[in-house]
């Protein structure tokens, strides 16, 4: 028996916002609301997620991760984006994490993450995981850097084989997290990281270009990178950009 309590729609504006919406106490652990065509798909900030309708996953995912604290919060990213890593190097190599939570094949986007927290005080409550995988879609209106599953292998797949081998894997490495069977996940996410200590250049803080490699990323998720001149950069997600 499936631990997956999985809702299909044909059509949602948003399967995050559907999820929050919901009364999310009287609704169990691993509750995956997917549809088959997201017409306002979140990403980061006021980013909007491109998907035409039925050839891409789109779905949310609920998970209670009460056996962290507040604090280990990024804990969460982690997971996702190794999950979702072990996922697509079933079928491609040249896969990465973008910071924090981007998919990336080279240096192409592929799957999109957004974490909502559930937060009261130092308790974690609950996680709304929200997911976007470019599988079957071959044309992007203006995604600046797509790419799928269809487009890297020339591949029609079917999407309702694909939700479930992605959600086994994030709960393999979420039952990891939980059960402590890997001490060091930040390791493995650093070592998977895009541009994890290799020199490259970036817009810090809007206006100033950097040459630095990431070194490390804190507890907060904010990346550290090494300049060369020796300094030490420590950037949340608006103050930096990649350029590539």
């Amino acid at each position: 028996m499936s631990i997956f309590n999985i809702f299909w729609f044909d059509s949602l504006h948003s399967t995050q916002d559907y999820l929050k919406k919901s009364n999310f106490c009287s609704l169990p652990e691993w509750t995956v609301v997917v549809t088959k065509e997201q017409k306002k798909g979140k990403g980061q900030g006021q980013n909007v997620w491109e998907a035409q309708k039925g050839e891409n996953l789109t779905f949310s995912l609920l998970l209670y991760p009460k056996f962290l604290q507040a604090r280990d919060q990024f804990l969460i990213t982690q997971i996702l984006s190794l999950g979702i890593y072990d996922f697509l190097s079933k079928y491609l190599s040249d896969v990465f994490i973008k910071w924090p939570n981007d998919i990336y094949i080279g240096k192409k986007k592929i799957c999109g993450i957004l974490v909502q927290n559930q937060i009261m005080g130092s308790d974690y409550e609950a996680v709304y995981c929200g997911i976007g995988i470019n599988i079957n879609q071959t044309d992007f209106s203006f995604a600046p850097n797509p790419t799928s599953l269809k487009i890297e292998l020339n591949i029609n797949f079917d999407i309702e084989i694909l939700l479930q081998e992605v959600l086994d894997c994030i709960r393999l490495r979420y039952e990891t997290l939980k059960y402590n069977k890997l001490p060091d996940y930040k390791k493995e996410y650093l070592d998977r990281l895009l541009f994890y200590n290799t020199w490259e250049n970036y817009i810090f803080n809007d206006y100033e270009t950097i040459e630095a490699k990431i070194i490390d990323v804190d507890n907060f998720g904010r990346l550290i990178l090494e300049k060369r001149s020796g300094m030490t950069v420590i950037s949340d997600l608006k103050q930096l950009k990649f350029l590539f």
